[in-house]
């Protein structure tokens, strides 16, 4: 399926897959943009699922000297990129659920050593994953947990029954950083009915390129990049929300 581009103040790509809403960006703060949209269409807060190399939980705008009166109005596409424009990557979290866009963020990370900004987020990381320098140094150590981080035992083992089998008290954003995965075979998962599971609760997916992480990120042997990791992520999702795996 080709892509469609959405031009406002943020450049987006965006699909409708099987009734299913997939937006991209470049860089992962401006997934604010659609997931503004989300809390304005339903009026609901809701719950996000990340998946991401970082954690991002600072505080928002802790950058640049703090929040200013109106930085987390949500009311209209012109606040909402205003603010985008004043934060980073790494912020946005904080933003969302102070501004209540978000009621909570889960975020699933290869690091796990950044204290949470906001009470409403929840950090999980895999207790065996190498620290990062066994990453930089000796790939074929990490390269076997960077190969598994779509398949079902690997989230079955992270993903708390909250998200696993999470009710429709509010609606679910699945949220994917493409610098989570370091290798070709992490994105064509061989089980992957978990993830096929969460995409189809999710009332939103988006994905964030962040071109140049993924570039830094992957390993050694790997020429994966963002815009490869975007069309193998969109043929996956055709097929898990399908049903088709």
């Amino acid at each position: 399926m080709v892509p469609a581009p959405s031009f406002s103040v943020i450049m987006m790509q965006e699909w409708q897959i099987h009734n299913h809403r997939i937006v991209a960006v470049e860089q992962h703060h401006e997934v604010l943009f659609p997931w503004a949209e989300l809390r304005r269409a339903t009026g609901r807060a809701a719950r996000a699922l990340t998946l991401d190399h970082h954690t991002d939980v600072l505080e928002a705008f802790s950058h640049c000297g703090g929040a200013r009166p109106g930085d987390f109005d949500r009311v209209d596409a012109a606040s909402v990129s205003a603010a985008i424009a004043r934060l980073r990557h790494d912020e946005h979290l904080d933003w969302a659920l102070r501004s209540g866009i978000l009621a909570e963020s889960w975020v699933l990370a290869h690091e796990n050593f950044t204290v949470p900004a906001h009470p409403a987020m929840h950090l999980l990381h895999d207790p065996e994953w190498p620290e990062e320098m066994v990453m930089l140094n000796d790939s074929s150590v990490y390269r076997p947990f960077a190969d598994q981080v779509l398949e079902s035992d690997f989230l079955r083992r992270i993903l708390p029954e909250t998200l696993l089998h999470a009710s429709d008290e509010m609606p679910l954003i699945l949220d994917i950083d493409l610098d989570y995965f370091a290798t070709a075979q992490a994105i064509r998962p061989v089980e992957p009915s978990v993830f096929g599971a969460l995409a189809r609760r999710s009332m939103l997916i988006t994905l964030s390129l962040e071109s140049d992480w993924v570039r830094l990120l992957r390993l050694e042997e790997e020429t994966i990049s963002g815009e490869f990791l975007l069309q193998e992520m969109i043929r996956l999702l055709t097929a898990v929300l399908a049903e088709d795996y």
